[in-house]
Formats: structure tokens, sequence, C-alpha cells
């Protein structure tokens, strides 16, 4: 024993003796329950109903972010007996300590947290899933009932843990080659605790639980992919006698922001996700802990960037935030006019684009490219003809693009150059007599902030 010590790490046995020092027992749990709802400590509370610890122990997908205020030692996991209890005593248990001070609803939904709990640990989330949205009316009652903003947080705590376990139950009944469904069951859920946030009893303030849960409803949607449903949700923040949107924490408007943004992407209204997207970049924070949820962000602001600004990110951007594998090869074909180099980084990167639902969207910055390219075919045919400097021949156009592998007739070509004009990339039109495009003798191609 001695040498299997020496031989743990240091760092191994230190998690190993807190953890044993962090566990406690179900009674003292329960303990714990009814002094944090008789204190009105919702922080508290929220750590207490949390079960997505319980995922991460039971090595299942799960966000392993901690909210403050409880502490690792008020979490379901470290209770050690709860493999002991059967369901029913775990209830008989809730109800005896709880009722009586608490109430009806707040016993329930300890009761189901705690058995909820025990079946991740057993490795089942898929009953563990059908346990919690039993807890879902009782605690929508008693956040009703209850008139003080305090219960704020453990409805935030709910609605995680329903999404949560929901996500690891469809797993599991994709892996037995089932038909997932509870993902879908827990957005019906997280709709109810938001129609309960949205008109409140007591205390208006409770209003301030709403933006969490419509984040957390994003997230659902966006999995399912039914991304209409979204709608509805961004018509009831972004209305008159909502509260005000600065009046929620910045890191619930820094994740409304993204999700509206991506949703901008979609629907391909560019310049409001530019907006949407630069407000999440710029008041998301930037410390080291913050880098992937600023990376997520610029995997769409970068080519939304450069289709309504025609800004390019630096090198040493994409680098910091692991992005050069993704856009560097991008950024130069668009900075260089490449074609060919574009069409290549397009093919490469092909899935990433497509799961990321950006492909549409960099097929768009290929009008980028072709700007690029048409500008040095212009400065090349004035070189060679000073006095017809504005007057390019399609068919130089045409000859260039073939070289970059882009093989087109010149049809084609001044269906290109009308696009270039359309978008504002070009300042001119196209003579389809002549088979030139005639450019505007001042500023034929407004600037870029790359050039």
């Amino acid at each position: 024993k001695k040498v299997e010590d020496a031989r743990e790490s240091t760092p191994a046995r230190r998690r190993r003796e807190r953890g044993r020092a962090m566990a406690f027992t179900y009674a003292t749990y329960l303990q714990r329950v009814k002094q944090a709802f008789s204190r009105g400590d919702g922080a508290q509370v929220a750590a207490l109903l949390d079960v997505t610890g319980c995922l991460v122990q039971a090595n299942q997908p799960a966000s392993k972010k901690k909210r403050g205020g409880g502490g690792l030692e008020t979490k379901l996991e470290h209770v050690s007996d709860l493999a002991q209890n059967t369901t029913q005593q775990l209830e008989s248990k809730a109800n005896k300590a709880l009722r009586s001070q608490c109430g009806d609803s707040a016993a329930e939904v300890a009761a189901s947290c705690a058995v909820c709990a025990r079946h991740l640990l057993a490795g089942d989330p898929v009953q563990a899933y059908d346990r919690l949205a039993l807890s879902v009316q009782p605690f929508v009652d008693l956040f009703r009932t209850e008139e003080q903003t305090w219960v704020v947080p453990p409805l935030h705590a709910m609605a995680d843990n329903v999404r949560l376990v929901a996500c690891s139950a469809d797993d599991a009944i994709r892996s037995r080659g089932g038909e997932p469904d509870r993902l879908e069951n827990a957005g019906n859920h997280l709709m109810t605790f938001f129609s309960a946030a949205n008109r409140p009893q007591g205390d208006p303030d409770k209003r301030l639980a709403t933006l969490r849960v419509v984040n957390s409803l994003f997230r659902i949607y966006f999995a399912l992919n039914t991304l209409r449903n979204c709608k509805y949700l961004v018509r009831v923040v972004d209305a008159k006698k909502f509260l005000s949107f600065e009046s929620f924490a910045c890191a619930d408007r820094v994740t409304y922001k993204f999700f509206v943004g991506r949703l901008a992407v979609y629907e391909e209204d560019f310049e409001c996700a530019d907006s949407y997207l630069t407000y999440a970049f710029d008041r998301c924070l930037g410390g080291r802990e913050h880098r992937k949820q600023r990376s997520m962000i610029l995997k769409y602001l970068v080519p939304v960037k450069i289709l309504t600004r025609n800004q390019l990110p630096s090198e040493a951007l994409l680098r910091k935030y692991a992005l050069d594998q993704r856009y560097a090869e991008v950024c130069g074909a668009v900075r260089e006019g490449a074609v060919a180099q574009f069409e290549r980084a397009l093919a490469k990167n092909m899935e990433l684009f497509v799961a990321s639902g950006v492909f549409l969207l960099m097929e768009r910055l290929r009008q980028a490219v072709y700007r690029r390219l048409l500008k040095k075919v212009k400065l090349i045919h004035q070189a060679m003809r000073p006095e017809k400097a504005v007057q390019v021949p399609l068919r130089l156009y045409a000859a260039a693009l073939t070289w970059q592998g882009y093989e087109c007739t010149l049809d084609e070509v001044e269906c290109i150059c009308a696009n270039q004009i359309y978008r504002g990339h070009v300042k001119g039109y196209v003579s389809h007599k002549s088979g030139i495009l005639v450019l505007s003798k001042k500023e034929p191609f407004p600037p870029m902030s790359f050039e």
C-alpha cells in the first residue's frame, strides 16, 4: 500500500483527500437545503439543487461551470449515501425534513434532484432526466409563490439541470440506436420556466431570470436545428415592455447577442449579425478563461466583418484564438485575389464551415476575391494602355480567372462584374456591345481596410 501511495501523484492524492473531506450524508444535505430556503439564500439553494456535477463525475458531457455562492461542499455529487437509499427513501426523507418548514414544492424539488443525481451517478441519464422532469411544475409553483428575487438563481440552476441532463439522456438513447427526444421535451419545460419568469408574481425584478432561460432555449433550438422557435423569444426580448437589456448580467447579454448574431447569419442579415456579434465580442471579458468564448464569437464575426465591412483580421488575432487553420488561407486569398487558393481553402474546411453554419457566408466572400483580382487586372491594363485605363476588356479578366483555374465565358465574366457593381465593390458599368468594363475615373474601387 505504501508503494501504491508513493506512485500516486500529489495532485491526484490531494483531489482524492479533498473529495473525502467534502463528502456528507443525505441527512446533512437536506438540513442545508432547509437552512438555505429559510434564509432565502438563492445562491446556496442553486448550488444545492445543481446536478450537473454528477454528469461530470459520471463521465457524461456537461458544463463544468461552477456557480458562485455555494461552493463545492454543497454539491449533490458529494452526498456519500445516495446509492444506499432507494428512490422511496430519498423522497420520504425529503418530505420529512422539508415539507413542514419549506413547503410541498421545495420537498418535491429537492427529492427529485437527489433521485436524479442518484441515477446519474449510477450511469442512467435517461431515468435521471425522466425523474428530473417531474420537478419542473413543483419548482414553477415555488417560483410563483415566492415573492422575493432570491428564487432567480435556483431557476437558472434548474434550467441548466433540465437542459444538460436531457443532452446526456439523448446521447445515451442514441448510443442504443433509439430515437432521442428528451432535449425536445426539455425545450417545452424551459418554456414553462420562461413563462413563469416573464409574468412573475411579487417582485417584478424576478423577470431578471428570463434572459438566462432564453439563452438555454437558444442552445436547445440550435442543437435541434429548430431555429424558427427562436423568433418568438427574440420578439419578447425586443419588446418595449420587456426589461431594459442593460439590466441583465453582462454574461447573459453577451450570450444572447452571440446567439441572435448567429441567427442573423442564418437569415443572411449580415448587417445585424455584425452589430450583434461585435457587441458580444467587445463585452466578452478578455482573460485567458474567456478565450474559448471569444474564439466562438470570432468564428462568425471574422467572415461577417470581411463581407460587411471589408475588414480582415490580423494574423496575430487568428493565432491567438486558434482560428488560423480555419481562416488564414481564406484571408490570404481575399487579400491577394487568389481565386484558386480561396477554392482550395473552402474545399479543405467545408465540413467545419457547414457544421458552424457559415458555409454560405464563406461562399459570399468569393465576391471579395473576384474584386481584388479585378483590381489587379485593371492595374496591369493601365500600365499597358494608360490612355484607356478605365476601359478594361472583359477578355483580360476572363484570362486572369482562367489562369487562377476558373474557366468561364465572357457572359459569366459579365455577371461577375455586374455583381461587383451591384454590391458596391466596383464603380462603373459593363458595356456588353464593346465587351469592356467601364470604370469610374474617381475611386473605381472603394477602399477596403486591408488594401
